[in-house]
């Protein structure tokens, strides 16, 4: 039972590295990110991460994507989780958007293996 979870876990962690990026409009200059955070930037594989941005603008939207590993929930705050198939240094991208365009920012995030010890 425990493998068949790991192997689910792993499958759906394998196909959320492949999202594409949205078309949301142009780099807009009524948008900034004020500061783009995470409560830990260097996780165990299969732990979790809270990602704050904090943007000044308009009616703003946000949307989220990694190279490896899955996004959590939407808004200005989502968690971050990868398992071992991800170790290494990890990109999580957050567009911030609104009617006059967008802006970006990137934090990264290490994946250290589940057995290794702090």
């Amino acid at each position: 039972m425990k493998i068949r979870m790991l192997l689910f876990l792993s499958l759906l962690l394998t196909i959320s590295c492949n999202k594409q990026s949205e078309d949301i409009g142009p780099v807009s200059d009524e948008i900034s990110i004020v500061s783009l955070t995470a409560t830990r930037l260097d996780i165990k594989a299969w732990d979790t991460t809270s990602i704050r941005v904090v943007a000044v603008g308009d009616q703003l939207n946000y949307s989220w994507e990694a190279n490896h590993g899955t996004v959590l929930g939407q808004g200005n705050t989502v968690k971050y989780s990868a398992g071992n198939c991800c170790m290494g240094l990890n990109t999580i991208t957050c567009r911030v958007y609104n009617e006059t365009g967008f802006v970006e920012d990137t934090i990264m995030i290490r994946i250290r293996n589940y057995y290794e010890n702090p």
